[in-house]
């Protein structure tokens, strides 16, 4: 005979053994799409960018880097850049965004990058890193790391938090 306490040993084992988490999502036809990178990496420029005084009176140098995952078209279109996400918009569109206003936050700053990205609905994933080059003279840079997918970013509150010039 099992006694009370093996069988809550039992029971929760069997519990763990069988249950699993499945996501929400599984459906997701795009989340489980192929997908491939696009890589943008150390675009340096000068923003004006920072909550200090100082930083709001000079542009310093920063660096903005993504890994993007795109969903994997490649082998089922005519190879036209108008069927693929161009890093080329996508770092003219970021320049815009740096030439547009005092920026208080590198969060600030990322938020918008993932704004300007997730318009193209073919970017299922981004990884930002965005640096700040000239804060200590001490360090090479300081600065944060970001990861979003798009349904994390659609249901996300979108800070826009620009001065205008």
């Amino acid at each position: 005979m099992i006694s009370k306490k093996m069988k809550n040993k039992i029971k929760n084992i069997s519990v763990i053994s069988t249950g699993s988490w499945v996501p929400s999502n599984l459906e997701d036809k795009e989340l489980n799409k192929p997908t491939y990178k696009i890589l943008i990496e150390n675009l340096v420029l000068k923003a004006s960018i920072g909550i200090h005084d100082f930083e709001k009176k000079k542009k310093q140098k920063i660096s903005i880097s993504l890994s993007i995952d795109v969903n994997n078209n490649i082998p089922h279109v005519d190879h036209k850049i108008n069927n693929f996400v161009s890093y080329e918009y996508i770092v003219k569109d970021i320049k815009k965004l740096i030439n547009s206003g005092h920026i208080e936050l590198l969060e600030t700053l990322s938020e918008n990058i993932f704004e300007i990205c997730f318009q193209d609905q073919r970017i299922q994933n981004i990884k930002i890193k965005l640096k700040k080059l000239e804060v200590f003279n001490e360090v090479d840079s300081v600065g944060i790391e970001v990861c979003r997918t798009k349904n994390e970013f659609k249901n996300l509150k979108k800070p826009k938090n620009l001065s205008p010039k």
